[in-house]
């Protein structure tokens, strides 16, 4: 034989032995049995959970700037979780933080056990009501669905936490372990007046959490990443936040006698390039730790290339990218033009265009590596300048701890989904916590389909009923497992 002929059979056979290499080590993934304790779920009134969403929904919380404005709304629905939760009110030492952001503490009997914390947010974000087929804070509850906004985002969220806390008390009054609800009143815009607030306030008080939970992940059909179940994804981590201005400047003058390249024309070509050119897709660490736990319920085809994500990264990365929004969110840092301006009139060339950027970070990427690639896929003729506050990405939560465990656990006992730990892509209040925790977990317990996905700070957006009550359970499972 030649040294061609040796040569080929060699290849062919390293080639043969690296495909049978990567078939059995997708043959031998396999889900990890659990042993899930059979409990009894606590009873939670679905009728009386759908009717508190729906009035703490009328109570038209829209996020305000500043410390200037009308909050008289904050003060009505401050006065609407006394009435609904006596027993939470009666049990706790409440703090008001800068006005309006709220801390409730329930003191247990432990002192010696660190704290337990719970967030949500009371502002939700403006409406166009033209655009809803019911009035956006009417509260209306129909199909199985209570609507208005701040059904999911996140009103859904901290009344099926309060459901399940009230429930505990009722019953069970005094927790081993302190208990600490924080509900700021700015999320929705930075939360740099409420959730900085209060968490400067119990920074200062010399306050530790042992853990923190916060809104993030949530229920989703798992057919979205290859896995014909539901996922209930938990955050670990969260995408960095920045707003970027692109601007140019250049003589302007009557529409009747355009120049060759305008203010409008630069800021176009940026906004352009830099949607048809996004930064690399890569695998952070915590995308690499959602496939991983994911493969082993995918189906053979999904679980052979996930698996083998070490050796089909190229594949899988463009892949990923191109499947949905989601994915291709999870693999880089996202740009989202939001607001762009020119002239004021319609025959009127402008001396200045702008454009907003919304920019997602990617874990391990910064704000300053951002700018930098923006500003050079932008080119000379625009300004690339961050606007208000900036947020680096941060790994906040680790899956292998105890406090991630339980949230699985109570997960297990109440849903018997999948679990698995993911980078939240979006922005929250918990970014503030790492401060005062090592433990700072994202995961709001209800169901979403996609098209309730889609809603979320958009038109009709609504929260299914079961899925409220289910959320109560978890709360109250977890709560009663780690603080009782």
């Amino acid at each position: 034989m030649t040294v061609g002929g040796i040569v080929g059979v060699c290849i062919a056979a390293a080639f043969v032995s690296l495909v049978a290499f990567m078939f059995l080590r997708a043959a031998f993934t396999r889900p990890v049995k659990k042993d899930i304790e059979s409990i009894e779920k606590e009873p939670i009134d679905e009728k009386v959970a759908a009717e508190h969403l729906s009035e703490a929904i009328k109570i038209p919380t829209v996020s305000v700037p500043g410390d200037e404005g009308d909050f008289s709304a904050f003060d009505r629905y401050r006065e609407f979780l006394a009435k609904t939760y006596p027993c939470v009110h009666e049990n706790s030492e409440i703090t008001v933080i800068n006005d309006h952001s709220l801390i409730f503490k329930i003191k247990g009997a432990n002192e010696e056990l660190l704290p337990a914390c719970f967030l949500s947010h009371q502002d939700v974000v403006p409406v166009s009501a033209e655009e809803w087929s019911v009035e956006p804070f009417g509260g209306e509850i129909k199909d199985g669905y209570v609507y208005g906004r701040g059904a999911l985002d996140m009103k859904g969220h901290m009344i099926a936490l309060l459901e399940g806390l009230e429930a505990i008390l009722a019953r069970k009054k005094t927790p081993e372990r302190t208990i600490y609800l924080c509900f700021g009143h700015d999320e929705e815009i930075t939360g740099i007046n409420g959730a900085c607030k209060i968490v400067d306030y119990l920074y200062e008080q010399g306050i530790t959490m042992e853990y923190v939970v916060d809104e993030g992940g949530v229920i989703i059909d798992g057919r979205s990443v290859g896995v014909r179940r539901r996922i209930a994804v938990i955050g670990t981590s969260e995408k960095g936040y920045a707003d970027f201005m692109l601007s140019a400047n250049k003589d302007g003058g009557h529409a009747s006698s355009p120049k060759r390249r305008s203010s409008v024309d630069a800021v176009c070509e940026a906004v352009y390039y830099l949607s048809h050119m996004p930064m690399r897709a890569y695998w952070s660490k915590p995308a690499k730790e959602t496939i991983k736990t994911l493969s082993p319920y995918m189906p053979f085809v999904f679980k052979f290339l996930f698996v083998n994500r070490d050796i089909l990264s190229p594949i899988l990365k463009c892949a990923m990218c191109k499947v949905s929004p989601l994915t291709n969110s999870l693999m880089r840092t996202t740009f989202a033009f939001t607001e762009l301006k020119g002239s004021d009139a319609p025959n009127v060339i402008p001396n200045k265009a702008s454009a907003v950027v919304n920019v997602r970070i990617n874990l391990g990427q910064s704000v300053a590596e951002v700018k930098k690639y923006m500003q050079k896929v932008a080119g000379k003729d625009v300004k690339v300048e961050e606007i208000g506050r900036t947020f680096e990405p941060v790994i906040s939560g680790d899956s292998k701890n105890a406090w991630y465990k339980e949230i699985e656990r109570a997960i297990d006992e109440v849903f018997g989904y999948v679990t698995a730990p993911y980078p939240f892509i979006a922005a929250s209040d918990a970014k503030y916590y790492n401060k005062i925790s090592k433990n700072v977990f994202r995961f709001g317990p209800l169901e979403m389909e996609e098209d309730e996905q889609s809603r979320i700070h958009s038109k009709d957006e609504r929260c299914k009923i079961d899925s409220l009550t289910h959320g109560a359970q978890f709360f109250a499972r977890f709560i009663e497992n780690t603080c009782y």
